[in-house]
């Protein structure tokens, strides 16, 4: 998939990709895209697999964050997420569980969270993006990677990264480790939010000097084919995998 937004001199280009673990469908990818191209504001979220209702979870920080006007604050970022814990929680209100899935939503839901906000509307484009866990904003020029964030090289993926809680009392105890950063951007940078299976994976293709952006020579389902390849040689994790491409263009003057 693949648009565009312009401003008076600048062209975004996007392209996604979401592809669930090898063997299950759709319906059971646990990593989703939130995107609001009119306020360029693009979001991966990654639902922790073991945790209670991680998939609407996942979907709801991705896609209500986008569309939300939550300011990229650590204070604004807490109350939004409680906010949404609290939405979540209630949902759950009519169910009937099991003893030991009642246990389970207890402890709330987890995922991890990366959200990028563009503004084009400048004579040099800038962003800001806010991450907790391990769903990462890679920032790429001629090729290069020029900024990783909230990681920075492949082996600082593990099984058990701070993520973003549901439950209020036990975002507290993450939110230490959320990241808020900013950067600008040049013609042809290309920005990557990526969920951690595949954010590993282009960052060791960075550390090997092996880079290559499959966006650029696969369509979208040719990259779909590429990334089940790279599965099956053993090169990525089988997990959930969800790729948001964004490309800034200078628009021509003529």
């Amino acid at each position: 998939m693949s648009s565009a937004r312009q401003s008076s001199s600048w062209e975004l280009r996007t392209q996604q990709l979401l592809l669930p673990k090898s063997g299950f469908e759709s319906s059971e990818c646990e990593d989703f895209i939130g995107v609001d191209e009119q306020n360029c504001r693009f979001a991966v979220a990654d639902g922790a697999t073991e945790a209670f209702d991680a998939r609407n979870w996942a979907e709801r920080l991705a896609h209500n964050w986008v569309r939300s006007d939550a300011a990229l604050t650590p204070e604004a970022f807490h109350s939004w997420v409680n906010a949404e814990g609290l939405a979540l929680h209630s949902s759950w209100n009519q169910l009937t569980l099991p003893w030991y899935a009642e246990e389970k939503a207890r402890e709330g839901s987890f995922a991890a969270f990366v959200g990028l906000e563009l503004d084009l509307d400048t004579q040099q484009p800038t962003w800001k993006a806010i991450a907790l866990g391990d769903a990462c904003l890679l920032q790429c020029r001629n090729g290069s990677l020029i900024k990783s964030l909230p990681l920075s090289n492949s082996a600082s993926f593990n099984s058990a990264p701070l993520l973003v809680a549901s439950e209020p009392s036990l975002y507290k105890n993450s939110e230490q480790s959320l990241v808020i950063d900013c950067g600008s951007c040049e013609d042809n940078d290309v920005l990557f939010l990526l969920s951690d299976a595949a954010a590993a994976w282009y960052l060791e293709r960075f550390e090997q000097n092996n880079f290559a952006d499959v966006f650029q020579t696969h369509d979208g389902q040719a990259a779909t084919e590429f990334f089940e390849n790279e599965r099956e040689a053993g090169r990525i994790r089988n997990d959930d995998i969800a790729v948001m491409r964004l490309e800034i263009q200078q628009r021509s003057s003529s």
